[in-house]
């Protein structure tokens, strides 16, 4: 006999259908089911006690079942056959990974009770779980996964893909952007937070599962590989002006806390990569309605980078670079922290810092530009806006002067650090140098620079994060939480920093160069959407070959930089 499970969850609702189809055999099945449950966060575990069961109400072909008082409850029912009531636990299910990652590894399930069903040959049943009650979710099952499909097939028909790719091997460009464009879809989400004393419901983008939330930093790297190709730009830019609302210092928030806390601001590069976001979705819609709402906010953001703000974030006087960084605290994407250890500070000047920042006075000249053209109102405030012509231009005569290294043929990765050094650790970080702004370096130092990388960083499946003759160097992310948060940046491989690559070597290399490159990478991206988080794309791999997936199974600008490379505006294929 063969059994089919399909499982999907339907779109706006805490509902997951799992649909059991008799596809094959020529007698009675016989099904079991045996749910087993939990509730907690993703990061807790839960131990069982003789003196606890979670409470079951029995309902019409399912049951209600209750943790603790007042937490909210699960419906689970059946389309089909009967349920038993058991109420109990099972006992130390033993999770390889978490012993792997030094986590605690045993937990209790409960299990409620038991559904049974006879199926006969081309029959089947769905088994609904869901925080909403039946009355919620009855009428939602005729159909759903129908209407399932169907909306899917609309994400497709948004992106521009015809629907024969859904049939089609993963061969193509265009079934490969078929899938990464259902992939995106998980990570645009809508999410109540706190502002001004009220809840206000607000889109933004989940970084990554099973276990991140949305970051003001993945958010912006995000969007615009997330929403132009697939046709979604609305939303991104609904996004921006969301994010723009909690501006505070002249910085948007590191992250929204799951709790009631207040939004954190330790990041240095989020509100830089605001300005390459709405840079990017501007030339896409040629609409630059957004960007001139938000120009005087921006110029603001600008002004409080140029005066300081937080955590040391203020333009040297001395040389016009940004400088960024306080003991303690991890400012830059490179932000493992355990406990006091800040593994990579990269306190002082950082290369892609000052890419940013450079890349955000280019914006703002262009902004300025337009808002003069549409007879805008170029600031608001008694403060004069910053002169963006100027402040780029020193930041760039500065950036030439003190990041090339001349010895290893690359930029350094952080200059004036806190003991007056330069760092010169042979980092992806200097793409973004050669990425964002093609006049930033000469052409011979970017063709030298892009070499270096090449050479010693590029993977099948994205960029190492430091050369593998560096002392640092950490072949393999495994391991607990030190060992593992210790090989974070320190030669694993992001699959993110393709994006930025592949943008370097159109603009250094010509975009010819880019396409055949691209093609040597494809085979494996194709392999692995096929592998760990399917149909999605890992946050990272091991350094070393063969370059094994590691942390989350589906992480939003993985998704989003490969996609902004295979289709929409600008794609390599």
């Amino acid at each position: 006999a063969t059994i089919t499970k399909t499982v999907w969850m339907e779109h706006g609702h805490n509902t997951t259908y799992v649909l059991y189809s008799y596809t094959e055999g020529d007698q009675d099945c016989h099904m079991v089911l045996n749910p087993m449950c939990n509730y907690r966060d993703y990061h807790g575990i839960t131990e069982g006690a003789f003196n606890w069961h979670f409470n079951v109400e029995e309902i019409s072909n399912g049951c209600k079942v209750v943790a603790r008082p007042g937490n909210a409850p699960l419906w689970l029912t059946l389309s089909a056959g009967e349920f038993t009531p058991t109420g109990v636990w099972y006992w130390n299910f033993v999770y390889r990974r978490e012993v792997e990652r030094g986590y605690d590894e045993r937990e209790d399930l409960y299990v409620p009770g038991i559904f049974r069903a006879v199926l006969k040959p081309g029959e089947s049943i769905t088994l609904v779980a869901s925080t909403e009650p039946p009355e919620a979710t009855g009428s939602l099952i005729s159909g759903a996964l129908e209407r399932e499909q169907e909306r899917q097939a609309q994400l497709l028909e948004a992106a521009g893909i015809p629907p024969e790719a859904e049939t089609a091997e993963l061969s193509g460009d265009r079934e490969i952007a078929a899938q990464l464009v259902r992939a995106a879809d998980a990570f645009m989400v809508t999410r109540e937070v706190s502002s001004e004393g009220r809840e206000i419901r607000v889109p933004t983008v989940i970084a990554g599962y099973h276990w991140f939330t949305d970051w003001g930093r993945d958010t912006m790297i995000a969007l615009p590989g997330l929403t132009i190709p697939t046709g979604r730009t609305a939303e991104a830019l609904e996004t921006l002006r969301t994010f723009a609302l909690f501006v505070s210092e002249g910085l948007i928030p590191n992250n929204f806390p799951d709790s009631d806390a207040a939004p954190a601001y330790n990041t240095v590069d989020a509100t830089l990569w605001m300005f390459a976001a709405i840079d990017r979705l501007t030339e896409a819609t040629g609409d630059p309605s957004t960007a001139l709402q938000l120009y005087p906010l921006l110029s603001d953001i600008i002004a409080w980078h140029v005066r300081g703000t937080r955590y040391g974030i203020c333009v040297d006087p001395a040389d016009g670079l940004l400088r960024a960084g306080e003991p303690g605290v991890q400012l830059t994407w490179m932000d493992a922290k355990v406990d006091d250890w800040v593994v990579t500070p990269r306190t002082g000047k950082p290369v892609e810092i000052n890419a940013l920042w450079y890349n955000a006075l280019c914006v703002m000249e262009k902004l300025e530009r337009a808002a003069r053209r549409k007879e805008k109102e170029a600031q608001k405030g008694k403060e004069q806006s910053p002169d963006f012509k100027a402040l780029a231009r020193r930041a760039k005569g500065s950036f030439r002067k003190r990041f090339w290294y001349e010895a290893g043929g690359y930029l350094y990765d952080v200059v004036d650090t806190p003991d007056g050094s330069d760092d010169s650790s042979l980092r992806p970080n200097q793409l973004l140098a050669l990425a964002l702004n093609s006049d930033l370096l000469g052409k011979a130092q970017a063709r030298k620079a892009l070499a270096a990388v090449r050479r010693s960083l590029l993977t099948p499946y994205g960029l190492r994060t430091l050369a593998p003759d560096d002392t640092a160097y950490e072949p393999l992310y495994i391991g607990n939480r030190i060992e593992r948060d210790g090989a974070y940046h320190q030669g694993t491989v992001w699959i993110w920093l393709l994006g930025p690559y592949f943008d370097a070597v159109r603009a250094v290399e010509g975009e010819s160069a880019a396409r055949q490159e691209l093609q040597i990478i494809l085979p494996s991206l194709r392999a692995h959407i096929e592998d760990a988080g399917l149909g999605s794309i890992s946050e990272i791999f091991d350094a070393q070959a063969p370059h094994a997936p590691k942390g989350c199974i589906a992480q939003a600008w993985s998704v989003a930089e490969v996609l902004r490379l295979v289709w929409g505006p600008g794609k390599l294929l």
